[in-house]
């Protein structure tokens, strides 16, 4: 007799278990983030009455370059779709570069990049190290806001092309990101 009242809560207590289990797999797979990349182009102009990228402090008595450490940089990018400076404006990157090692090699990134296309309202924020003598650049993407909240994952930054003689630039950004499905 023992054994068989035993045998019924034991029977509702292993069906509220799998019952359990299965609405937080449903729930685990419902939120589990899916992975996009995109790719655009900031135009980087660092001289003239337009720049995009100025000196704004550093080190009394020192040269103000992305190689003098302590020079602190303001930045405000166009976003572009492709390396054309005409394509079509998708947004602006706005941060601070800190020429941050003494050596000069790096710089750090702080960066909000404000979307105006289809993703209006929307942000992506880049922080980290970037290693100013490697071809190939990368950063992480810590944070976003409307279509991208949650978002995390990196950025790879690569200058497709640069003018000596006007300092103008053209880099490419491709951000790979998780992002929290809603």
């Amino acid at each position: 007799m023992a054994l068989s009242s035993f045998s019924r809560p034991s029977k509702l207590m292993s069906v509220l278990s799998t019952l359990l289990l299965a609405m937080l797999m449903s729930l685990a797979k419902a939120q589990s983030p899916r992975e996009t990349t995109i790719v655009f182009y900031l135009q980087d102009l660092a001289s003239g009455p337009n720049a995009t990228v100025v000196p704004i402090t550093g080190i009394q008595g020192k040269p103000q370059s992305f190689t003098s450490f302590g020079t602190i940089f303001a930045i405000d990018d166009p976003i572009t779709e492709t390396p054309d400076k005409r394509s079509t404006q998708v947004g602006r990157a706005q941060g601070i570069l800190v020429a941050s090692s003494l050596s000069g090699s790096n710089v750090h990134v702080s960066m909000s990049l404000a979307f105006t296309n289809r993703y209006d309202g929307s942000s992506l924020e880049l922080q980290g190290t970037s290693r100013q003598f490697e071809r190939v650049k990368e950063v992480s993407v810590v944070s976003g806001t409307a279509s991208f909240r949650y978002a995390r994952g990196y950025a790879t930054l690569e200058t497709v092309f640069y003018d000596n003689k006007t300092s103008y630039s053209v880099v490419r950004c491709a951000i790979r990101l998780l992002l929290n499905s809603t």
